[in-house]
């Protein structure tokens, strides 16, 4: 478990929030990272930087509920099935996904892998990335507190491009558990998730997480904190 790489995963879904330009560039920045530009739409944001080492990082924001970004919730609401890259999503999971990728791939250099990383609505978009990104250029992917909003049939589909994704949950986290009752949306990345809570963490199969209704554990700044202290006891424990 590399728990470095994770918590820097982390605070790169957590900065992906920020709006201002500036002070997004500032949050990037304070992580090691170059920052290169930022997408934003009615419903989707998104955040390319680079490291000193050459990796090339997207990070995709989730709800802005609290900005007032009605269309990131309304897209969260919208769970009738499409087709999305061989397989099936939600309505709202999937659109807009191909001009925000069309602004990546022509932004970044066609030899450049790109790792992604996303929390919430975010995350589960970047469950999606290989339907819109060729595997060879797909890096690492880190999916926090995605809600059930691709079906099995993609996973199938994506099966070899997301085999190393590392998906993490936190405690019963509420929002992470929706749909609650559609049975449209039931399935998770069949790989296990790292679940985050107070005893330390476990490896679950996504399909047996217990989910819950604990909305308090969706919230990106409790997924850091928690992988912040897991991180540091990783750290110790080396000594």
């Amino acid at each position: 478990m590399d728990w470095t790489a994770l918590l820097l995963a982390a605070r790169r879904a957590n900065a992906a929030y920020i709006e201002d330009q500036a002070a997004s560039r500032a949050a990037f920045s304070s992580l090691g990272d170059d920052w290169i530009s930022m997408y934003a739409d009615a419903s989707h944001q998104a955040v390319l930087s680079a490291t000193p080492a050459g990796e090339t990082h997207l990070s995709i924001s989730g709800t802005r509920a609290s900005e007032g970004k009605l269309a990131d919730v309304w897209a969260d609401a919208r769970l009738d099935p499409v087709l999305c890259g061989g397989g099936t999503a939600t309505a709202g999971v999937c659109e807009g996904m191909q001009e925000l990728w069309d602004w990546v791939l022509q932004t970044v250099p066609a030899d450049i892998t790109i790792s992604v990383c996303g929390h919430s609505l975010g995350g589960a978009r970047t469950h999606l990335t290989p339907a819109f990104v060729p595997r060879e250029r797909i890096g690492a992917l880190h999916s926090f507190a995605a809600p059930k909003f691709i079906a099995a049939d993609f996973y199938a589909a994506h099966h070899d491009a997301l085999a190393s994704m590392v998906c993490v949950l936190n405690g019963r986290d509420g929002w992470a558990s929706w749909p609650w009752f559609d049975k449209r949306w039931t399935a998770r990345p069949p790989l296990e998730h790292i679940w985050l809570h107070d005893a330390g963490f476990d490896l679950v199969l996504g399909d047996l997480w217990p989910g819950g209704w604990a909305f308090a554990d969706h919230d990106m700044d409790a997924y850091q904190t928690r992988i912040t202290a897991l991180e540091a006891l990783d750290e110790y424990s080396r000594y």
